[in-house]
């Protein structure tokens, strides 16, 4: 709890912790004095709460004392690095795989990859690994089980990592722990709905400041959505699901068919052939109004602030992003457009620090291990 409190940054005296907290000051101070021997957290002045006569003696959270390992899975590709409390990243790797190979050993590699390449840099205490993964996860967050774009089920990510680094791993739904990470490292808004999209379209929750788990699996499948009744065929099984005209594979055949073959950024790309040619500038409208649409029916459905959006659309240039807020509240109930807002992601690697806060909040920001049910992690209360 103290240590979530000081998460803002602010120095706060013991008598503002008890005050805020509830808790006794001797109680506070017992606390602390473990806290302060690891290192975790500092005495400094508190100069908010100065007064006439002793200056309060503040505590400051120490956010290099710890890091944790955030690990991002996704098509193809695995993205590592090292974090620390405040979500600050550093030594980021990338790593490919061949998503045909069987999930188990591709897990093993990359773990190993881990272990030998990155967990060596650390530059201090390394407290736990934390695995975004790409669907849904089991409800003891140890358990991938489908990713449909990448075709694996029930894969063991928790047992593979700590077997292989010898580390406590979490394992949480991938862009549901970026949600995370804005809401508790990056644009801090208390409800925010994070889109990510890339070989599919991810949705992640965080609302009133705790992570949403989404029925008995807890994933939220905006990219599976119908949006058109006789659409393309999709990975799922379904036909015209959203993801099918707004991820990449779609976005990079439409553009190929264009005489768009090489076009880097794919909505950049889209953007430049759209201002010469009137089948993008058809295409950029019919990518707006269906994404635009999902992202309408998940501000109606569960009234987010803030809309954050990565992978494709974090590169995309500002006309398309102001065009997709202005269509967004449009759909959107009366009630809620001047209240929503839309914002690029605040991190250069979403999610290895999305993957790096759910492991913060399993191993050091929640409740101590014998204090949750086997193998999950809670976030700790929000204060103030």
């Amino acid at each position: 709890m103290i240590l979530t409190l000081l998460r803002s940054g602010e120095a706060l005296s013991r008598s503002a912790i008890s005050e805020i907290t509830g808790l006794s000051p001797t109680t506070v101070t017992k606390a602390v004095t473990p806290l302060i021997s690891k290192g975790y957290i500092k005495e400094s002045s508190a100069e908010a709460e100065s007064r006439i006569g002793r200056p309060a003696i503040g505590l400051r959270l120490v956010p290099e004392a710890v890091e944790v390992c955030g690990i991002q899975i996704g098509v193809g590709t695995a993205r590592a690095g090292l974090v620390d409390a405040l979500g600050r990243t550093h030594d980021v790797r990338t790593w490919t795989f061949d998503p045909s190979a069987p999930a188990e050993a591709v897990m093993k590699q990359i773990a190993e990859r881990v272990r030998e390449d990155l967990l060596p840099l650390a530059a201090s205490e390394l407290i736990g690994i934390g695995i975004g993964a790409a669907g849904a996860v089991d409800t003891t967050n140890r358990v991938n089980l489908m990713s449909v774009n990448l075709g694996w089920n029930d894969v063991p990510m928790a047992t593979i990592s700590e077997e292989t680094c010898g580390l406590p791993t979490v394992v949480e739904h991938n862009v549901r722990a970026m949600a995370l990470a804005e809401n508790r490292f990056g644009h801090g808004a208390r409800s925010i709905a994070f889109v990510y999209v890339k070989t599919g379209v991810g949705l992640g929750l965080v609302l009133h400041d705790e992570p949403f788990l989404c029925g008995e699996h807890g994933v939220s499948e905006l990219g599976h959505i119908q949006v058109v009744s006789d659409g393309e065929p999709c990975a799922c099984g379904a036909h015209g699901c959203l993801e099918t005209i707004v991820a990449e594979p779609a976005l990079r055949r439409n553009l190929s068919q264009l005489g768009v073959n090489d076009p880097g950024e794919l909505l950049n790309a889209l953007e430049n052939a759209a201002t010469t040619d009137k089948d993008a500038a058809d295409l950029r409208d019919s990518v707006l109004r269906h994404l635009s649409t999902g992202l309408a029916a998940v501000a109606n459905l569960l009234n987010p602030t803030l809309i954050v959006v990565g992978g494709l659309l974090a590169e995309a240039p500002e006309p398309f992003l102001r065009d997709l807020t202005e269509r967004t509240r449009e759909r959107a109930f009366p009630l809620l457009r001047d209240s929503l807002s839309l914002k690029r992601t605040s991190f250069d690697a979403p999610g290895v620090v999305g993957a790096a806060a759910s492991a913060f909040e399993s191993f050091y920001y929640g409740p101590p291990p014998s204090e949750l049910p086997a193998g999950r992690g809670r976030s700790a209360p929000r204060l103030g």
